[in-house]
């Protein structure tokens, strides 16, 4: 791809996500603003108060970073309406060239911020469509009617996952030439060869894990009944949450209340994740509705089996069984069966998972083919 050489400045991108969490869609959009060349970029990050990775964040040489603290998750008529009044004059002054935005509150008023701003290229990142069918019909409905919307001030979308995809081209949320698909790509400074070379000489494991922040949609509490479950026969066993999030208090509350204290150990935010990948025995997934989970990447570069719902981008790089099992989401007693069946059968799910890995372009899930993907897309915005 061409270098940007053909302007006489650099292309001034404002990038808006809710959270600065230790999530998908966070680590995602640090590699982003982390790799984009400072030569060819101006990169600024708007985002609400707290999250583990404002640090970091913060600490780039090269990027500005805004906080708005009434940019929050929640809806709050008073604080939305002051984040977006703060989100317009903030774009209206800076004059920016490309709009980018993430998470569905954030993208939301984001968008309409921009536009109304008058920025031409505005672009949105489906991390998870925000309507899904956990919802009640009413606010179904209307958080698809908000899509379609904003849609038509978006000039471009991105989506990452073929399933995310489809359900933007099925419920016509806007004309298909106006998706494009960009899957996430995993950071490098993990050396997953030695993570993937310790696991070769991983027998047994009595460790569960489950790496997932502490929200609503990640199915936490069917992780804590699927560990109640399966502790009867196997109390030997420890199950794990790396994670973080609002629902923390409620969940060490269903933790004391199970008499799991001590099985189920909550490990908070952990960033790097290979010594945990390296020695468990099994990662779960048990969220409700995903995007394309990066847990599930990082997974597979380790060569650790997994039990995971079908959501989202699972099956983008989760073929036919093969890394692990896969059950519908809140379906307890097939998450129950899937660990128990790795778990008796451990040398063949160990064998057939590291025989997998070796049959798969690892490359093209790493953070290169997705910088480059993205650096087009902002590129061919502006021709």
């Amino acid at each position: 791809m061409a270098e940007y050489l053909d302007k006489s400045k650099r292309i001034n991108i404002l990038f808006i996500i809710t959270y600065l969490e230790l999530g998908g869609a966070q680590k995602q959009l640090l590699t982003i603003v982390k790799e984009l060349p400072y030569r060819d970029y101006s990169l600024t990050v708007c985002a609400g108060k707290g999250g583990y990775l404002t640090d970091k964040f913060l600490k780039l040489p090269n990027v500005k970073v805004k906080i708005i603290p009434s940019l929050v998750r929640e809806i709050n008529i008073f604080y939305d309406i002051l984040a977006f009044l703060k989100l317009f004059f903030f774009i209206k002054r800076n004059r920016f060239d490309i709009v980018h935005t993430h998470s569905p509150k954030a993208s939301f008023l984001g968008r309409w911020a921009a536009y109304l701003a008058g920025v031409k290229c505005i672009v949105y990142t489906v991390h998870g469509w925000p309507f899904h069918s956990f919802l009640n019909k009413f606010t179904y409905y209307f958080y698809l009617l908000l899509e379609k919307l904003t849609a038509r001030i978006t000039k471009k979308i991105v989506v990452v996952s073929k399933m995310d995809l489809s359900i933007g081209i099925e419920k016509v949320v806007a004309n298909k030439s106006k998706f494009t698909l960009i899957h996430y790509g995993i950071e490098e400074r993990v050396n997953w060869e030695s993570v993937f070379i310790r696991r070769e000489k991983l027998l047994s494991s009595d460790l569960i894990v489950n790496i997932s922040s502490l929200k609503m949609q990640k199915g936490i509490y069917d992780f804590i009944e699927v560990a109640k479950i399966i502790l009867k026969t196997k109390p030997h066993l420890k199950f794990m949450i790396l994670g973080d999030g609002p629902l923390r208090k409620d969940v060490e509350k269903k933790i004391r209340v199970s008499n799991l204290n001590g099985k189920i150990i909550l490990g908070g935010w952990v960033e790097d994740i290979s010594d945990i990948l390296a020695k468990c025995a099994v990662c779960v997934l048990t969220s409700l509705w995903e995007g394309l989970p990066l847990v599930v990447v990082e997974c597979i570069f380790a060569g650790v089996p997994m039990v995971v719902t079908d959501t989202g981008g699972i099956k983008d790089i989760f073929n036919n069984n093969e890394q692990g099992i896969i059950v519908k989401p809140k379906d307890i007693e097939g998450l129950c069966k899937g660990i128990l069946e790795i778990l008796d059968n451990y040398p063949y799910w160990h064998r057939k998972v590291r025989d997998k890995r070796k049959s798969i372009d690892l490359s093209y899930w790493c953070k290169e083919r997705m910088l480059e993907e993205t650096k087009s897309l902002y590129q061919n915005l502006l021709i």
